[in-house]
């Protein structure tokens, strides 16, 4: 796919997005005043943040050349930005077509940042994006209640209704939401345990369907398994390699978390795998970068609408 220069540009603005602390601000195309020769400097992607006490401006060059970077390019890099003129305390590179080995040497020793396509001259390719989705299984719940108050409890726990504040739901709707909680907080990848979870959820408020109106509290814990279904599906993302570090770095550019899962399992020519062995096997394995993410279906709204659900993402 072959890209302008401006979505060349844009594309290395993407790059430097993904891996950045929220506070830190990512501009494309700027121009500022060179500190010594006062004139007007082009920087393709200007990065603004600060660490503890320290502000700190990365600038990145997007090169969408026919021919490799060479070190006379790295030269002038050293003199724009590293130099008083711009002042920058990291320089990013991005080549289309690479670049010659005096290059990678000279950047290197200068700590310059060096980015290339996975497959020289084509940045952008179409990777498999996989959305895990979960289902609450089998449950193990113990209770317990220290309250002097009286208290009833039921066996089935489809007759629990959970307050929380103003909401009334149900007990897996509540079990889901801590689940969620917790998994927001994990890193998760296919190789990640996500079977089974024990959940303490203490001085819980609820009523009883088959006597509304008299609240209760209690403590429960819960072992819960989850069941998970793969959707996989091919979309573009830009797929570099940092040279410095030889590691493969993923541009996700099909949306964000909810956009990119809603095209997953909306897409008609989506393919569903059961285990998470398939999914190694037939994608993982014949794929040099893959997307992952992860999402709970909504216990309340598969009741409600089993054939429109909604997604709780992790």
């Amino acid at each position: 796919m072959d890209l302008t220069p401006k979505e060349f540009e844009e594309l290395l603005c993407e790059f430097c997005k993904q891996d950045l602390p929220n506070h830190f601000v990512v501009e494309h195309d700027v121009k500022d005043s060179g500190g010594e020769s006062g004139n007007r400097r082009q920087i393709d992607t200007k990065i603004r943040g600060r660490i503890g006490v320290s502000d700190i401006l990365i600038c990145g060059e997007a090169k969408n050349w026919n021919e490799p970077v060479g070190s006379e390019t790295i030269d002038g890099l050293v003199g724009k930005y590293l130099s008083g003129e711009i002042r920058a305390n990291k320089v990013i590179v991005f080549s289309n077509r690479g670049y010659t080995e005096p290059a990678i040497t000279r950047a290197k020793l200068l700590g310059i940042e060096l980015l290339e396509p996975l497959e020289l001259g084509k940045p952008i390719k179409k990777i498999p994006y996989v959305v895990g989705v979960g289902f609450l299984g089998n449950m193990r719940i113990k209770t317990s209640h220290i309250s002097p108050q009286e208290n009833l409890m039921a066996i089935d726990i489809n007759e629990y209704i959970i307050l929380k504040g103003a909401s009334r739901i149900s007990f897996q709707q509540n079990i889901a939401i801590n689940l969620v909680s917790r998994l927001r907080l994990m890193k998760k990848s296919i190789d990640t345990n996500l079977s089974n979870f024990d959940v303490k959820d203490e001085n819980v408020l609820y009523e009883l369907r088959f006597k509304e109106g008299y609240r209760y509290n209690a403590n429960f814990e819960v072992n819960v398994s989850l069941n998970w279904h793969y959707h996989v599906e091919y979309l573009n993302a830009g797929v570099l390699r940092h040279i410095n570090s030889s590691e493969i770095k993923v541009i996700r550019l099909a949306g964000n978390d909810g956009e990119i899962a809603s095209k997953v399992l909306l897409s008609k020519s989506k393919t569903v795998y059961e285990t998470k062995e398939e999914v190694f096997n037939n994608v993982i394995a014949k794929n040099v970068a893959v997307s992952f993410q992860f999402a709970l279906v909504d216990p309340d709204r598969q009741k409600t609408h089993p054939d429109e659900p909604k997604f709780l993402p992790l």
